[in-house]
């Protein structure tokens, strides 16, 4: 009984352990706007100081310069304050870069509810050393605007920068770069196309990047064949992957340091890749789902806590309106970003859910994310079965994919679109395309049958795999194939 209840215990400080801790993002501004690569901010917000690559050309020819880049970003209210100290130089440590930036962004929510930021220059710093020659900055502007879109399971940005730099001795560096971005708990990261230009009293030079940077949260399931009552551990990571293509149009120069006509035109890159181990989480044990054809989903669902009960668990059971809720919030982990259990409500948000229902708070959660609404103004029907079509929906809405189509569908190229409802027609094409959630093998969706909760575990585990994975290669790939 003692081990039973032990087993429990572990089990449920777990699946605690995975949904309160937060893997941090890589949030906007971790790459800078330089034209280099950082290998993520550390998991511990202490240590600021990451690894950091960018090449210079100042030389006429391409040189990598390594180091670290003290990235400190700091959010309060409607201010944003990003602190970067760089620390450069290159294998023979001739050729080095001391740099300090200070940027100061000011944060505009919108009636939409999506956000615009606008930064400016707080301070900047810089000495490059080549050689014997140093070159000391003497005037700096810079300027950038952001568009964030926020959604319930990730929010998309895109911005422009301009920036130009002028040192002593004639050299004028101006870089004009345009960013692209996702931020969510599955995954994140950034893409940067750079155009970058040089010159000098003598020649000119012309570098066009392309940088990404991509986080996903991995949950690996490790067999336990050793005798325990421990089956296995779920192993929480935060893979980080970054690509870094640098194509270059320089001067060539004679042996006596004239400049010719001809020019040196090539590439140069740099690719990151860190795993770090992040946390450990006991497996639940699962009976019934041994051999079912969707085992992983629902082992991962459970794993973050999606669905209640070990024992009697059905994956061919209907699920209802307030388990959807539930499996949704908790497994994408952004519960208690809509609902906070220390905040006392007086009154329900819907006559059939009182303040004490089993899932109130997943259901005030889900109408506040505007995820889910009743199925009137005042009754939820939290024990209705949710249907594939209102399933479509949701998921559209988790990631913003109702704000994608701006010109209404009308019809798919399912065999039996007159069934589809027509306000979810936009969800259920666009989620086909992305292959989050596919019809049945003879080209039907069936809109008006039941989820189970097998089906719905795959459902929000396909979910959970075009935020990690589809995303961060999506944004990997534009590194290496962007058009200059």
């Amino acid at each position: 009984m003692f081990k039973k209840f032990l087993m429990a215990a572990v089990l449920v400080l777990s699946i605690v352990l995975i949904i309160s801790w937060q893997v941090a993002f890589c949030e906007e501004g971790y790459l800078g706007y330089e034209g280099g690569i950082s290998s993520y901010k550390d998991p511990d917000p202490k240590k600021t100081k990451i690894e950091y690559y960018e090449y210079t050309f100042v030389t006429g020819k391409p040189i990598l310069l390594s180091g670290t880049v003290d990235a400190k970003i700091k959010r309060a209210a409607n201010n944003e304050t990003l602190s970067y100290t760089y620390d450069l130089k290159d294998s023979t440590g001739k050729v080095a870069i001391k740099r300090t930036v200070s940027l100061k962004g000011s944060l505009t929510k919108l009636q939409n509810g999506s956000i615009t930021k606008e930064y400016t220059l707080n301070s900047y710093k810089e000495t490059l050393t080549v050689d014997s020659a140093t070159y000391n900055l003497q005037s700096y502007s810079f300027s950038k605007s952001t568009a964030v879109d926020t959604n319930p399971a990730v929010s998309f940005f895109q911005g422009e920068w301009m920036l130009e730099k002028i040192y002593d001795k004639g050299l004028k560096i101006t870089i004009e770069g345009k960013n692209y971005g996702y931020d969510g708990y599955w995954g994140a990261g950034e893409f940067q196309k750079i155009a970058q230009r040089i010159e000098t009293p003598s020649w000119f030079a012309n570098v066009n990047y392309n940088i990404a940077l991509v986080q996903k949260t991995i949950l690996e399931f490790q067999q336990n064949n050793l005798p325990s009552s421990i089956p296995g551990t779920y192993i929480l990571k935060s893979k980080v992957e970054g690509n870094f293509v640098a194509m270059y149009d320089l001067p060539t120069f004679a042996k006596t340091g004239e400049v010719l006509t001809i020019r040196q035109r090539g590439k140069v890159a740099k690719n990151i890749e860190k795993n770090p181990i992040i946390r450990m989480a006991i497996a639940p044990t699962l009976p019934k789902v041994k051999g079912y054809e969707y085992e992983d989903a629902v082992n991962t669902c459970f794993a973050f806590g999606g669905f209640d009960s070990t024992t009697d668990f059905n994956p061919t059971e209907y699920i209802t309106r307030a388990q959807f809720a539930k499996l949704l919030m908790d497994a994408l982990n952004i519960y208690s970003n809509y609902y906070n259990p220390r905040t006392v409500q007086k009154k329900s948000i819907y006559k059939d859910v009182p303040l004490n229902h089993k899932y109130y708070g997943y259901i005030y959660a889900v109408t506040k994310a505007g995820l889910m609404r009743g199925k009137s103004a005042e009754y939820f029907k939290p024990e209705d079965y949710i249907t594939r079509a209102e399933a479509a929906v949701v998921i559209s809405k988790v990631l913003g994919f109702d704000k994608k189509v701006t010109q209404p569908i009308t019809q798919t190229d399912y065999l039996d679109d007159d069934s589809i409802p027509v306000w979810a027609k936009d969800a259920v094409k666009v989620l086909k395309d992305e292959k989050i959630m596919v019809g049945t093998e003879d080209n039907n969706f069936l809109p008006q049958q039941w989820l189970t909760k097998g089906s719905a575990a795959n459902l929000v585990y396909n979910l959970i795999n075009f935020l990690r994975d589809t995303l961060a290669r999506r944004y990997l790939d534009m590194s290496l194939f962007s058009s200059d």
